[in-house]
């Protein structure tokens, strides 16, 4: 770990140190490419989609964490601080302490971050008492909110516009509670609204028509394309649209905020004209339209297609042999845009949805299985299963 304020060189540098940054420079160093730096602030390495179990009750937030130092390659250099430019025209990028590091490739793996202009508020809101959300880190807290519900009491659960870390992850808090709450047995007594900001719920149409069916055996109530409006302190958010404008009252508020990518993408004139910040590559090769040495992929990338750890593995493994027929002169691969949604629409059952960036279905079970089924072996494998190989195979670049 260095943190001096050198100038340093590297032939490859990531920038984000999570699973897109981690497992891009594992399979690089698979692939031969020894001098890799990895520039990261935080010290614990977090696997995110297991927050929906601790904020569901079936995991502890010990399982979803290492330290960052354990799941960086051991052969890269880890460079702990923050990135606040890049100048992709010289081929440097500097850090908050001073340090200035050039590169032959950039890699971004820069994730996203909450859009507080696009939701005021929502800095202060988290930390009221009925106010959590399991996508920053109050997953703990959500399993607290949801079991200290009062019978009558009124839920609301948040849905953002994208871009957004896995929009079937969005819906897992609130399928797990009711799960809880059906258990024991107040949900008939619950007013439970889910408030969507987007026309749909994830926009691939026998999904969405599924995930309804189920939200209305439930008894949830939906408002589509509509936007939340904070009011900390009072327990209340307003939801408008373009229909209409209703204050919902809560005694638990889940809040997905909208999300953006860091600023630090913008200012350095890597966005382009993507909306929301993100890096302004070419879907299909992963590559910087305007930048040949920078690639970038996950959450804060424009792949056009819904994020998820499940595509992710796919991008890595395109990147990483884009980057390499890149120096030879190779043809490019291309990203079909293929995605996963694996959303716990009960206790112990899962729908894995796999499609493409048009919506397609593209299933990996046997094609006699009905693809969109909920399944207690689905769930098993996103719950215990994922885990194990995301520590021990996906971080470490062999899948």
């Amino acid at each position: 770990m260095a943190t001096s304020s050198e100038s340093r060189r590297f032939d490859v540098v990531v920038v984000g140190g999570g699973n897109a940054g981690i497992s891009a420079a594992a399979r690089l160093t698979r692939r031969g490419v020894s001098d890799i730096a990895i520039i990261e602030p935080q010290a614990v390495h977090t696997y995110r989609p297991l927050l929906s179990y601790v904020g569901g009750g079936q995991a502890t937030l010990r399982e979803a964490e290492r330290t960052q130092r354990s799941v960086t390659p051991e052969s890269a250099t880890w460079l702990r601080g923050s990135v606040t430019s890049i100048d992709a025209g010289r081929r440097t990028i500097r850090c908050r302490s001073g340090t200035v590091v050039e590169y032959r490739d950039l890699v971004l793996g820069v994730g996203l971050v909450p859009d507080s202009e696009a939701m005021p508020g929502i800095g202060e809101a988290i930390d009221e008492p009925a106010v959590t959300s399991n996508c920053l880190d109050r997953a703990a807290k959500t399993w607290e909110l949801v079991t200290s519900m009062p019978r009558g009491g009124r839920a609301v659960f948040t849905v953002p516009r994208p871009p957004v870390s896995c929009t079937g992850t969005t819906l897992k808090p609130l399928f797990l509670a009711a799960a809880h709450w059906e258990r024991t047995g107040i949900l008939p007594t619950l007013d439970i609204t889910l408030v969507v900001d987007r026309p749909h719920l994830l926009g691939v149409d026998d999904l969405d028509a599924r995930l309804s069916a189920r939200l209305e055996e439930l008894g949830i109530r939906v408002l589509l394309d509509s936007g939340v409006q904070l009011h900390p302190g009072d327990r209340r958010v307003t939801a408008t649209s373009a229909a209409r404008t209703e204050d919902l009252e809560f005694d638990l508020l889940h809040v997905v905020p909208p999300f953006r990518g860091p600023s630090m993408v913008e200012e350095s004139g890597l966005a382009g004209g993507q909306e929301h910040g993100l890096v302004d590559i070419d879907p299909h090769t992963l590559r910087h339209r305007s930048h040949p040495e920078v690639w970038a992929i996950g959450d804060g990338a424009a792949i056009a297609t819904d994020p998820s750890g499940g595509g992710l593995r796919k991008q890595v493994e395109i990147l990483v042999d884009n980057i390499l027929a890149a120096r030879t002169g190779d043809p490019l691969r291309d990203f079909d845009g293929y995605t996963v949604a694996p959303i716990a629409t009960a206790s112990h059952r899962l729908i894995a949805a796999e499609f493409d960036r048009g919506g397609t279905s593209m299933s990996s079970i046997p094609s006699f299985l009905d693809p969109l089924k909920p399944r207690r072996s689905a769930w098993a494998f996103d719950r215990y299963v994922l885990p194990r190989l995301y520590w021990n195979l996906i971080l470490r670049g062999r899948v």
